[in-house]
């Protein structure tokens, strides 16, 4: 798929969460940064989880973008499945269903009867490598994030709270605006708005070629923004149950800028997450006899995708 789908709707939220994310991992000992430290560690480990992520994306109190997801992971043979709702101000709404089985990738979207099915053997070499690799992280690389992060941030360990919930829980929030947020981060979460601003003029590849899923519908939900472009408030909240695993996190971060003409917006992206059924998720399954199916095959050499006749 083209790649500019990592950089458009979903990408802009799930890289928003990262960034937000990413200002705790080393900034110093504090009671509230180290128990959410240690509970994101321990809910990455978690193989099998069901995870629902809402995103939401206003720009000047107007309703731009909605997105509902439900991801399911097996923790086995990489088994999965995810459906996702993707709403925008100016088209229909587009339900995707994933399937992640058999050795198996397959695709569905709303709109269609036929069910997309990628072969392990037929994608490309790196792709094939991904499902099958080791995904722990290198601590030595993870010590050296966490030291550069450390640099950026500073004391913002200050501003992580912690308070005590009822089962031995807890409730972890961070809240940063204004002068409070490093000018880093703020010049970082700048360029990656005007980034994806830019890439709005760029054509996006037509339904046939992304699977059926309609990236036009994401690129034109980005906020318009080209310059004054500012991080002015994050907030974070985490509940964390007694065995440190993070099971509902919130973040909202608001954005201002001004528009080509000059107009100015006011951009707020909310993201929700909840876990659940964790070490007890059964990934959803779907039986292809008598479906339409359509396997999509890779070019090795070019990596664009070529389409087999249909069963």
């Amino acid at each position: 798929m083209n790649k500019k789908l990592a950089m458009l709707g979903l990408g802009v939220a799930v890289g928003s969460m990262m960034l937000v994310t990413s200002v705790y991992a080393g900034v110093g000992e504090a009671p509230g940064y180290e128990a959410f430290k240690t509970a994101v560690k321990q809910t990455a480990t978690i193989k099998n989880v069901t995870r629902q992520v809402n995103v939401s994306l206003q720009d000047n109190g107007a309703s731009l973008l909605q997105v509902k997801s439900t991801i399911k992971t097996g923790g086995a043979d990489q088994v999965g499945s995810a459906q996702v709702q993707v709403q925008s101000s100016d088209a229909e709404q587009q339900t995707i269903q994933f399937y992640s089985q058999d050795g198996k990738q397959i695709i569905k979207t709303a709109d269609s009867d036929v069910y997309k099915v990628i072969e392990g053997d037929n994608a490309p070499a790196k792709f094939k490598g991904h499902n099958k690799g080791n995904h722990t992280p290198n601590p030595e690389v993870v010590s050296e994030v966490e030291n550069v992060v450390d640099a950026l941030v500073g004391n913002l360990k200050n501003y992580v709270t912690m308070d005590e919930a009822a089962g031995n829980g807890k409730e972890i929030h961070f809240k940063l605006s204004g002068s409070q947020i490093s000018p880093v981060v703020n010049t970082v979460g700048s360029l990656l708005i005007k980034h994806g601003t830019m890439a709005k003029d760029e054509p996006m590849p037509a339904k046939a070629n992304t699977l059926g899923i309609d990236l036009g519908t994401l690129k034109n939900s980005l906020p318009q923004l080209a310059s004054d472009i500012s991080m002015d408030e994050v907030e974070v909240n985490a509940s964390v149950d007694s065995d440190d695993h993070i099971t509902s996190q919130s973040a909202q971060i608001h954005l201002s800028g001004k528009d080509e003409q000059g107009a100015k917006h006011d951009v707020v992206l909310s993201i929700d997450m909840t876990l659940s059924s964790l070490n007890s998720t059964t990934p959803d399954t779907i039986d292809l006899s008598g479906k339409q199916v359509e396997n999509v095959k890779f070019d090795e050499m070019s990596g664009h995708k070529k389409w087999s006749d249909k069963n």
